[in-house]
């Protein structure tokens, strides 16, 4: 198990906290069990006699990075299966312990957060396994995943296959249901769709998911119990359904257009443009086993987001970081979607980094919690060898990343330096 302190510092590391500013260097992190107490420049911190020093000098600190569109229950194992078939043929008990393992990979890929797609009981139980530090991974934040007969997400399961993966519904009282139920059972998050997908079999990205009412509905009941609610969407007319009814996050987006920008920027929505999953399947997804079917999907989608994802980020939409790791992409990767946030859509490095921290908690309702290296926020902290400002590569080098902290335990220890002892 990690190593508990109750006080102690961190001292001497370049800091990126997470807010956009410019890095402070050499700079001190005063940190009293899971909470951040002081931060700033060196002379600027007095750290109480007996502390404990851990000198960071020569590397780079900045909050632990949050993917926040991932799918836990996804296969784990060196042994890769077939990217539909894994979930319907293997015991959700043993997909729950796949599912504590991606969140393992991922914090050890130095993203302390993820959020969970499309889950229920399963992934809120992993979601207490990591809170309680049963394994030393990621915390999760887990999404109740409300689908239609025949909607994106039971399109996963071939029709043959009475057990679907997640009960869908239809009609806004049978929705209204399903989304009490999953508060009941402690979702943080509702997901939805709004149009077809790329991945499921035997529907087409533009057909529509939940009429109007439904969609209303399950907002509508999500909102009243303190719920947020992503949307899954690729069709202009999807990304529109889902925007009238008031979706706090907007997943993918792949055709938008001026009005639908506007649409963005007026309300707050926030984009989850997820660049990973499309370039993976584009790229590598014919020797991954992705069907014919998909791949044509992911084609004929696959310049056109990008240019979406370029307009979103001119006009001012809000965008947060979220890959899609998932059975077809495995976890692990989680970095790569910042290199292509960089390349594909034009961000600066430094906007890369608050998408992927301080947006990305804000976006998934966590900005009091984590995100940045302030006071009163939880200590959680990458360590790099090198600067991400400089090359955002560096962060897909685990080598490059000694030291991942979440709730002030130091959880991945890759040679960091020792405390030196008490100050």
């Amino acid at each position: 198990m990690a190593q508990r302190l109750e006080v102690y510092a961190l001292v001497g590391a370049r800091l990126i906290d997470g807010t956009g500013r410019a890095p402070v260097a050499e700079a001190t992190v005063l940190v009293d069990g899971r909470e951040i107490v002081a931060v700033g420049p060196a002379k600027a911190i007095s750290i109480p006699d007996g502390v404990p020093c851990r000198d960071l000098g020569g590397l780079t600190l900045m909050p632990g990075m949050i993917d926040g569109h991932v799918h836990l229950r996804s296969n784990a194992g060196e042994r890769r299966h077939d990217v539909h078939l894994w979930n319907v043929l293997t015991f959700f008990e043993e997909q729950a312990i796949h599912a504590a393992g991606n969140a393992v990979t991922a914090l050890r890929a130095g993203f302390t957060t993820v959020r969970d797609m499309a889950g229920g009981r399963l992934e809120v139980s992993v979601r207490h396994a990591m809170d309680d530090f049963v394994l030393p991974g990621a915390r999760v934040v887990a999404s109740g995943f409300v689908g239609m007969t025949a909607g994106h997400g039971d399109m996963f399961v071939p029709p043959v296959v009475e057990q679907r993966m997640w009960p869908p519904v239809d009609g806004p009282n049978a929705a209204r249901r399903l989304v009490r139920e999953y508060a009941r059972d402690g979702v943080d998050f509702i997901k939805i769709c709004t149009s077809g997908g790329v991945l499921s079999i035997g529907d087409r990205s533009e057909w529509r998911n939940f009429t109007d009412e439904e969609t209303q509905a399950i907002v509508d009941e999500a909102h009243a119990l303190g719920k947020r609610v992503a949307a899954h969407a690729h069709s202009s007319s999807g990304i529109r359904q889902a925007l009238e009814a008031g979706v706090d996050t907007l997943e993918h987006g792949s055709l938008l257009d001026d009005e639908l920008i506007e649409m963005l920027v007026r309300q707050g929505t926030w984009l989850c443009p997820t660049m990973a999953i499309s370039e993976y399947i584009v790229s590598v997804g014919a020797a991954r086993g992705v069907p014919p079917a998909s791949l044509a999907k992911a084609r004929d989608m696959h310049d056109a987001h990008i240019e979406s994802m370029r307009q979103a980020y001119r006009a001012g939409v809000r965008m947060f970081m979220g890959t899609d790791s998932c059975n077809t992409m495995a976890f692990g990767r989680h970095a790569w979607e910042l290199e292509l946030m960089q390349r594909q859509i034009g961000m600066t490095p430094m906007e890369v980094i608050v998408a992927s921290t301080s947006s990305a908690a804000a976006a998934l309702d966590l900005g009091d919690v984590t995100g940045v290296v302030l006071p009163g926020r939880r200590a959680d902290f990458v360590v790099v060898d090198g600067d991400p400002l400089a090359d955002l590569a560096l962060l897909q080098d685990a080598a490059r990343i000694p030291g991942v902290f979440r709730d002030g335990r130091l959880l991945v220890d890759r040679g960091l330096p020792p405390f030196s002892g008490a100050h």
